[in-house]
């Protein structure tokens, strides 16, 4: 593969992992933003869940970006990183908390 196309998935692979790691903290951050009063556990399951997406979908493609390996397998793990946060995760983000 040529160098200049090994840098634009290398480059894709980084900005998918971004997303990816915005994600994973909009579904940190909808566990946990539960009233005291109304947490009865199941948000340490969204922890638990966003978690092992995080190590499974999100660290990978970043490690293979990382040492420049599989270029196209990473990008393509990347993609189904944001994929899946795009269906799981994007409902449940708390956009309210952000902005006024």
């Amino acid at each position: 593969m040529p160098p200049h196309s090994r840098r634009i998935l290398r480059f894709a692979t980084f900005a998918m992992v971004a997303v990816g790691v915005l994600f994973w903290l909009a579904a940190m951050t909808a566990s946990l933003s539960a009233p005291s009063g109304r947490r009865d556990g199941f948000g340490s399951v969204g922890i638990i869940f966003a978690s092992i997406y995080a190590l499974v979908f999100v660290l990978p493609p970043l490690v293979l970006a990382l040492l420049d390996r599989w270029p196209t397998g990473s990008f393509l793990l990347s993609l189904t990183a944001v994929a899946i946060g795009f269906h799981a995760v994007f409902p449940w983000a708390p956009v309210g908390l952000i902005g006024p």
